[in-house]
């Protein structure tokens, strides 16, 4: 299972040091990019986040702000959109789901997918508790395995001590937040 840590910075500073501080433990970093309207935080803009670093973008965009989130995609190794915020999940190849959504709403796009990237928590701020109601729907996506080659991916709220259990259940990558992460041992 590979462990992801993931920048959510509201200024270019602190995304250069959080970057630097991870950059040499890990091989891939997640950018979470938050317009203010998905959710009640704003961050940088992928414009601003400039690495050699492999990045993965998430984007926490209403669908009227996608494009502009999109400009610089190119940066990016992953481009993951939250399936709850756009009309044609279908042009995407790698979606997150939200923590209140259903399983379901997901199941008809598992074929093109490369990941699947189910929030454990409410989406846009980081610190929050794992919400363990994540265990059942990583089951459930698990068992859809047969639909299509993806990752499952778990985001937010992940600490050591649930590695093991997101692992026996089938999780490929853990993304956690940087500052957290830094504090492991």
């Amino acid at each position: 299972m590979q462990i992801i840590p993931a920048i959510l910075a509201n200024d270019l500073e602190e995304f250069e040091n959080l970057l630097a501080r991870v950059s040499h433990k890990f091989d891939r970093v997640q950018v979470d990019f938050i317009d203010g309207e998905y959710t009640n935080n704003k961050t940088i803009f992928p414009s601003q986040a400039n690495s050699i670093f492999k990045m993965d973008a998430h984007l926490m965009v209403v669908e009227r702000n996608l494009q502009e989130y999109l400009k610089d995609r190119n940066k990016f190794d992953r481009i993951i959109v939250q399936m709850e915020s756009i009309s044609s999940p279908e042009s995407f190849d790698c979606l997150a789901l939200d923590i209140h959504s259903p399983i379901e709403s997901i199941k008809p796009y598992l074929p093109k997918l490369k990941l699947v990237n189910l929030m454990a928590i409410e989406p846009g701020h980081g610190g929050q508790e794992l919400d363990l109601g994540i265990l059942k729907k990583i089951s459930n996506l698990s068992s859809l395995r047969d639909l299509g080659d993806f990752k499952i991916a778990v985001d937010g709220g992940v600490k050591q001590e649930h590695l093991e259990k997101l692992e026996s259940l089938g999780v490929d990558e853990v993304v956690v937040g940087a500052q957290r992460m830094l504090s492991w041992k």
